[in-house]
């Protein structure tokens, strides 16, 4: 998912992000095509430089409305077939190993759908909130169903980036200023 406004970051495009030396896209999607060849990535008239990497790089897009995380998931999930994996562009840590374990987990729960819940009680406290939020990972093993989550604590490997301060602590975990774990 690499469609949205990123307008707490000012409009920039969130998956052109350089963390750590890498977009944050190309990290997700190397990733993506270690668990399958069939990777999309979402796009929308909000991400055009993400979509000109994509086409530049090979990899297949999907045109979004736009209109918000919701609503692209249910206009792609009307446009493809299930199962599938939606991973977001704003992700730089996430690991193929944190993924292969919420996939495995997920796979395990007989409901259609489940989401990642980050439990913010790992996080830094200078990051964290009261409530466990999801971070938009989510498996669909099917269109409509129960729906379940699964609460993990892995950190840096689910931080997202959505703010300033969130960008800022994220430049400083690549340069070894602040405690990883």
């Amino acid at each position: 998912m690499a469609g949205g406004r990123g307008s707490r970051l000012g409009g920039v495009e969130k998956p052109l992000l350089n963390i750590c030396g890498r977009k944050i896209i190309e990290r997700i999607t190397s990733i993506a095509y270690k668990l399958s060849p069939n990777v999309s990535v979402a796009v929308s008239k909000h991400t055009p430089k993400t979509r000109k990497w994509c086409l530049e790089n090979n990899i297949s897009i999907i045109e979004t409305p736009g209109e918000g995380y919701p609503k692209d998931i249910g206009y792609i999930l009307e446009k493809t077939s299930t199962p599938i994996l939606f991973l977001p562009a704003d992700t730089p840590f996430l690991t193929l190993d944190s993924l292969r374990y919420f996939v495995e987990k997920a796979l395990s729960i007989d409901t259609g759908i489940v989401t990642l819940i980050v439990s913010k009680q790992c996080f830094p406290q200078q990051l964290s909130s009261p409530n466990p939020s999801p971070i938009g990972i989510s498996l669909f093993k099917n269109k409509h169903g129960y729906w379940a989550n699964i609460v993990m604590c892995r950190f840096p490997d689910l931080l997202d980036i959505d703010t300033p301060g969130e960008l800022e602590y994220a430049r400083r975990l690549c340069r070894h200023e602040v405690s990883w774990r």
